[in-house]
């Protein structure tokens, strides 16, 4: 009994393997630990790039929306083409630029008695070119041509400015190829149709108190043409000018036979448009209406005739010539 006292108490048995257990696993536990405070950071990766699909079956595009119906677009009109101001006499070389002494009679002759009438040929394109003439302020005088897009009013407003009014009416030339325009006579109209013409051209230049003709190689060479159109005149007591477009013409002969008031232009002012030569023109007329004491000019609007006559007009003036209506020196 006394030896089994004296033995030392022991711990159990099953105690041990657990305390060893416990410490492994406690030392496991440490180095684990230690093992991820120590470990460097890891740097963070790149994405990876997506790998490319393989290539797929295109699928078929979806069918096009219906369209809105739209109304009927209208093409745009074209603008009309506005009138081309003739820039030449067309028949220059048909009328000689300074005609031969025509007047039936004698006119008055002296010092500071010549007179001069100047028509401005061609009116009815342009307000503008029409009004260079208007502002003058000389009794010259407008001739229009009839049915263009500023005849009446030209007409109507020239005589407000002390501008006379005749009617430029179209007659036949020699050249086919030359336009007549509008209101023109030819040569083989009956009477009663000229008449009616010129009757209609007239009612378009409403304050015309005469007339010339516009072109005329031809049908001014016609007495008979000549005298349906000057019956018009003698009806409506206006007077006619011959613009002697030709050394044929007999429209002045057969004015004077039917006792309409009639005269002959003697000098084209502007053949060609160019102020040197309308200049030269200019003093021309001063000689021929000192020499024969009158004298009917034609020039054209639209051209540089009237910006030297509004230059030169102090040489009519030494000269002691008077502008007048060509009214005044029909007779």
């Amino acid at each position: 009994m006394a030896g089994r006292r004296g033995r030392k108490r022991g711990l159990p048995r099953w105690a041990a393997p657990l305390i060893v257990g416990m410490v492994l696993g406690g030392a496991l536990a440490t180095g684990l630990l230690l093992t991820v405070r120590v470990r460097p950071p890891v740097a963070p990766q790149a994405p990876r790039a997506a790998a490319p699909r393989a290539a797929s079956r295109p699928r078929p595009a979806p069918p096009p929306a219906p369209a809105q119906r739209q109304p009927p677009a209208h093409p745009a009109r074209p603008a009309p083409a506005a009138p081309r101001i003739p820039r030449h006499n067309p028949e220059a070389s048909q009328g000689p630029a300074v005609g031969p002494e025509t007047a039936p009679a004698p006119a008055p002759r002296g010092p500071g008695r010549a007179r001069v009438a100047i028509i401005f040929d061609d009116a009815g394109y342009s307000l503008r070119a029409a009004r260079e003439v208007m502002e003058l302020g000389r009794p010259v005088t407008i001739s229009v041509l009839p049915s263009l897009p500023y005849s009446t009013e030209i007409a109507e407003e020239a005589p407000e400015h002390g501008v006379q009014v005749i009617l430029h009416l179209p007659v036949q030339p020699d050249n086919p190829a030359l336009p007549l325009g509008p209101g023109g006579v030819t040569v083989d109209m009956g009477d009663d149709t000229i008449r009616h013409v010129v009757a209609s051209d007239l009612a378009t230049v409403p304050t015309a108190v005469g007339a010339n003709n516009h072109m005329g190689s031809r049908g001014t060479a016609d007495p008979r043409v000549m005298r349906a159109v000057i019956d018009v005149m003698r009806e409506r007591r206006l007077f006619f000018v011959d613009s002697l477009t030709s050394p044929r013409s007999v429209a002045s002969r057969i004015a004077r036979e039917m006792g309409v008031p009639t005269g002959v232009r003697a000098v084209f002012l502007d053949n060609q448009d160019d102020e040197g030569y309308v200049r030269a023109q200019f003093r021309e007329l001063i000689k021929i209406a000192e020499a024969r004491g009158q004298a009917i000019a034609i020039g054209h609007v639209g051209k540089v005739t009237a910006r030297v006559l509004r230059e030169m007009l102090p040489e009519f003036d030494e000269a002691a010539i008077r502008l007048v209506p060509v009214s005044q020196l029909v007779q």
